[in-house]
């Protein structure tokens, strides 16, 4: 399909929010208010410093701040507590009527037409595993994709390799020669890159400016969808 195909994908790994799906920024939203619960005050340069990181990490390192500690070990009490704040807050939010959509309503046949051409599709991102799941479920995504993780099983979130990296084991690939990246955040692009990918894929809808992707992909479309039509960059 495509510029996939033009390049030897046999794996599309694509982020969650923002790039299949558009919950109209309401993680940034429930950890910002997660942290302001528990006193901890939040700037918008923070909000935007978090795009595409491992949530939990982000609450971790934004408490130890607060204290100048080094080690997350020292308030892993709080960072427990400000964990299970975040998936509640988003428990209450994240599955109300048309909170959240699929970025596009041909999503699903995109992935299945990907996977009739030989091309697998897993899915990364930055939420708790059970949460991610709890999404996964929501869309009946499992019946059109590969595989998936959470930054949460792996030793660190992006934008080092690990989570691309377990997905390649898991679906066999050969070769990240063999792999494509796509994103909404500078954090997803570097991902690609520090796992090596072929091609780093930015898309316009969700939390990065083209402007701020084009200083770091290889291309940007407006939306995942849109690759089955981009035959070169």
């Amino acid at each position: 399909m495509s510029i996939l195909h033009n390049n030897n994908i046999k794996l599309l790994v694509s982020d969650m929010a923002g790039t299949i799906i558009n919950e109209k920024g309401l993680i940034y939203t429930a950890m910002k208010n997660t942290l302001s619960s528990m006193g901890f005050c939040v700037s918008d340069a923070d909000m935007k410093s978090w795009h595409g990181k491992d949530k939990i990490h982000v609450l971790s390192t934004h408490i130890n701040a607060k204290y100048n500690i080094v080690s997350e070990k020292y308030n892993e009490p709080l960072i427990e507590e400000a964990s299970m704040r975040l998936v509640d807050e988003l428990d209450k939010v994240y599955f109300q009527d048309k909170n959240i959509e699929l970025i596009d309503n041909n999503l699903l046949q995109f992935f299945d037409d990907l996977r009739s051409d030989g091309i697998k599709v897993a899915l990364n991102t930055g939420y708790p595993h059970e949460f991610q799941n709890k999404i996964i479920h929501h869309f009946n995504l499992q019946n059109h994709i590969d595989a998936w993780v959470s930054s949460t099983q792996v030793f660190r979130g992006r934008p080092h390799p690990y989570m691309i990296q377990r997905l390649i084991e898991d679906c066999e690939i050969p070769s990240p020669k063999n792999v494509a990246k796509i994103g909404d955040t500078v954090n997803d692009i570097l991902e690609g890159k520090n796992a090596g990918c072929v091609l780093n894929i930015g898309v316009m809808t969700g939390a990065d400016t083209r402007d701020e992707l084009l200083e770091h992909t290889d291309f940007v479309i407006n939306k995942i969808t849109d690759l089955g039509t981009v035959w070169q960059f």
